[in-house]
């Protein structure tokens, strides 16, 4: 890096410093980019840049991280200002392996902005790629990683977690300053890479960019599910068998700005428990038949953890989840037609309603269909009063249902929704319960979940999955 872009990447230091360290603490991985502070772009390339101008420019490109991550390009001042009268350019970053180009918008004479570009050849054999996670929180590692100071000393922390999935090995090590860039990061809306991960074959064999590209897919959702928000690994770069990089993806990705403690079912310290949980959901995720059903219902289920947007909002996105899952596990698979599904014939002899639907999958899940009045006393006392009014017993996908219908086609009895104060709230509270969990035993997860009805006690409060519950339950 050239010394104007050591410049502008702000440094952090780490305040505990040791001499005296683990023996067998292990080197950190080390980012291809450097490490930035919170909010600050990270320079991806600076140097000589043609396409837009009879003559080369100077400039740089870089990782904007805020207000949100995405590519931006600038140009030095002095530069012949034509292209800012142009809908859309195509940078060549003159780089000593060869041009790199990158289509690029002029905002004006001072530079413009990029969807990014992958950089490289994508059926090039790699032995490894790296990529940067940003706004992933850090839990303990299990292997201690140490490094030299300025000082010349030794800095150590726990911060690496490694695991193997689908004959892949990952490894993820935590920035050493991980605890000083996250203290305030959930009060400021920015975003800052917190983590380093290494993929390699389990077998040690090359493979290619292309052949990689599902699992990184698979792992940015199926960590960002497990925490209730975007988390994202970018900038993957791949090396060769000379530790050559040759090939890049400078595409930003998706990602929430982060939070103290994480919203999703994931109790974050618990390292074990993410394995088991990708060990389900990657070989899923990757799949072509079975990824994008699955990648759909887990976006849905992030919209509808998270606390942020109105909570009618997030009622709608839990329903179109379960709506979703419901139409994949009872039409998709054959158990029934799409005219019983939608009530225009009979299903053992009766027509069935949205409430019937859901009952079906929970029951079929072992998810209890009761309403808990401890958790939910509003729900819980909105379900009695219907019960008389209605003449039969309602449960919790009763009221899921019926409240969703009351917000989406308003009719005189619409008050009731709001006759209740905080019924809307525990129905949100009820129906991302159970849309995270359908989605967990979709995929064959066994392990132990956050109770997402909950909204107080520890952050580390979990319980076993309801079908894991009992020994003679089925794997």
């Amino acid at each position: 890096m050239s010394a104007s872009c050591s410049r502008r990447a702000r440094k952090h230091t780490v305040a505990v410093v040791s001499d005296l360290f683990p023996l067998d603490a292990l080197g950190p991985l080390s980012p291809l980019y450097p490490f930035n502070a919170p909010g600050q772009p990270v320079v991806l390339y600076e140097g000589s840049i043609g396409g837009l101008a009879a003559d080369d420019v100077t400039g740089w490109v870089e990782l904007s991280c805020a207000p949100r991550p995405g590519i931006e390009w600038h140009i030095e001042p002095g530069a012949p200002p034509q292209f800012a009268n142009q809908a859309a350019v195509t940078l060549a970053l003159r780089r000593p392996d060869g041009d790199a180009l990158l289509p690029g918008v002029p905002r004006g004479i001072g530079g413009g902005w990029s969807n990014g570009a992958a950089v490289g050849r994508a059926d090039v054999p790699l032995t490894r790629i790296v990529a940067h996670w940003f706004n992933l929180p850090r839990w303990h590692g299990l292997v201690r990683l140490t490094e030299p100071t300025l000082e010349g000393g030794q800095r150590w922390w726990s911060g690496r977690w490694s695991t193997e999935i689908c004959g892949w090995s990952v490894t993820l090590d935590a920035r050493p300053d991980h605890h000083d860039v996250w203290a305030d990061l959930h009060t400021t809306d920015v975003f800052v890479m917190t983590h380093v991960m290494e993929c390699r074959r389990s077998d040690g064999k090359d493979f290619t960019a292309a052949e990689a590209e599902p699992l990184l897919a698979a792992l940015h959702v199926g960590v960002s599910f497990a925490l209730g928000r975007w988390a994202a690994p970018m900038l993957p770069a791949g090396q060769d068998a000379d530790s050559k990089v040759v090939w890049e993806d400078w595409r930003p990705g998706f990602c929430d700005p982060a939070q103290a403690t994480s919203g999703g079912w994931w109790y974050q310290y618990d390292q074990q428990v993410l394995a088991e949980f990708l060990q389900c959901a990657v070989p899923l995720l990757a799949d072509p038949g079975s990824g994008a059903a699955l990648r759909f219902q887990m976006m849905f289920a992030m919209m509808a953890v998270g606390d942020r947007g109105f909570v009618e909002q997030r009622v709608m996105n839990c329903a179109a989840g379960l709506e979703h899952l419901m139409w994949q596990v009872l039409v998709v698979s054959g158990r029934l037609t799409e005219d019983q599904y939608r009530g225009r014939s009979h299903y053992q002899r009766r027509r069935l309603h949205a409430h019937d639907l859901l009952r079906m999958v929970l029951t079929d899940a072992r998810i209890p269909t009761g309403i808990d009045p401890v958790l939910l006393p509003v729900a819980a006392q909105f379900a009695s009063e219907e019960s008389k009014r209605q003449t039969r017993d309602l449960d919790g996908a009763d009221v899921v249902t019926q409240i969703r219908n009351r917000l989406v086609h308003p009719k005189a009895a619409q008050e009731a929704v709001y006759r209740l104060d905080g019924l809307v709230a525990e129905v949100w509270l009820l129906a991302r319960h159970y849309l995270v969990l359908l989605i967990l035993h979709s995929i064959g997860y066994r392990g132990p979940y956050r109770d997402l009805r909950r909204t107080t006690g520890w952050a580390g409060d979990v319980v076993p999955v309801p079908w894991a519950s009992r020994p003679d339950s089925p794997a």
